[in-house]
């Protein structure tokens, strides 16, 4: 059984001598694990972003062409009647027309995702200016930071005007939103043809005589389309959160070993007087839960204080960020394990020399 008076020795009073050598230990691993926090929040942002771009064209279920990869990507057209045909059996239907393209701003162009908007879309609010009333003027989404209120623009050779500013209607970091009357980019994009890239069901009834070519998929089928553009960089972003998860370790592991050495004699004199190497080892990794739990605490304030400066869409809930704390503590346990091996090693001897 551990002697928990040792073990109280071992740990609190060298935490209170080198109280400034702990926060700093803590200040430093807290930073790291802010910027984990933050990567996690990006993470989760992509997502975010895919949930809101489907809540901003509504639907339950999407009618797309066979083969497409999904709703929000799809750039095969289909008949524009098909919108009546849902219609004619009772359920909701919005025509949506999506092509990716590229607006061009001073000379320098954006990467755009062009939207012909009907004005039904139930998700898509005006947060700042108003809504398309003339063929010229057109809805951006906030992220398009190109552009602004009041700014033109030109897009496949015609000139528009920014008249309104939303938001949610992004596809990714680079890919925001252009909302464009629906009339105007059928003429521009399609050849005035009543064509469709895939409709937007409301309701779950049957669905009778759709033609060849066509399935209709589900919500979360459009919901993996979105956040397969950003697959890519969901990848990076957690194989870079596996660097700094080491980092952190050996920051903690690199100042708790220095640390260790410097009381080479303490645990001697510890040993002399009865310690015995569990207390020592339960001494030491109490000093890390401390610098653990502390670190924690510190990263999740460091992380909400530096999400504003960082552009785009961060989601941090409280179900990710609290998960840092016990995380936090287990690197610092582990890290301690450099400092242990010295302070079993110690030599009783040296307490006399």
């Amino acid at each position: 059984m551990p002697n928990w008076g040792f073990v109280w020795m071992v740990a609190w009073p060298d935490f209170r001598v080198r109280l400034t050598r702990f926060v700093i230990i803590g200040l430093g691993m807290a930073l790291v694990l802010a910027i984990t926090l933050l990567l996690s929040a990006f993470s989760e942002g992509f997502e975010l972003r895919s949930e809101r771009l489907l809540e901003a064209f509504g639907g339950d279920r999407y009618l797309i062409a066979d083969g497409s990869a999904g709703p929000m990507t799809s750039t095969t057209p289909l008949p524009g009647e098909l919108v009546d045909l849902i219609e004619a059996q009772g359920l909701g239907a919005l025509p949506m027309f999506l092509t990716p393209n590229a607006v061009s701003v001073n000379g320098a162009p954006a990467g755009v995702v062009v939207a012909g908007a009907t004005g039904d879309e139930p998700g898509i609010e005006i947060v700042e200016g108003r809504w398309i009333e003339q063929p010229d003027e057109a809805v951006i989404d906030a992220e398009l930071v190109e552009l602004s209120l009041g700014d033109g623009f030109v897009v496949a050779g015609r000139s528009f005007t920014v008249v309104g500013v939303t938001e949610g209607v992004t596809w990714d970091i680079a890919t925001a939103g252009l909302l464009i009357s629906r009339d105007v980019a059928l003429d521009v994009f399609a050849k005035r043809a009543n064509v469709v890239t895939a409709i937007a069901i409301e309701g779950d009834g049957p669905i009778d005589d759709l033609p060849v070519g066509t399935v209709v998929v589900g919500r979360d089928v459009a919901f993996e389309d979105v956040l397969s553009r950003t697959a890519d960089a969901k990848r990076s972003i957690d194989s870079f959160k596996m660097t700094l998860w080491v980092l952190a370790v050996v920051i903690v592991a690199a100042v708790l070993y220095l640390a260790a050495i410097d009381r080479v004699r303490d645990f001697a004199v510890f040993k002399a007087t009865g310690a015995s190497n569990t207390d020592l080892v339960l001494g030491l990794s109490l000093q890390a839960v401390f610098v653990g739990l502390m670190s924690g605490v510190f990263a999740i304030a460091l992380a909400h204080l530096m999400m504003p400066v960082y552009p785009g869409l961060l989601s941090l809930p409280f179900s990710i960020a609290w998960t840092v704390v016990p995380v936090a503590v287990v690197i610092a346990v582990l890290s301690s394990l450099f400092g242990v091996r010295k302070a079993i090693s110690a030599d009783p001897s040296q307490a006399f020399g």
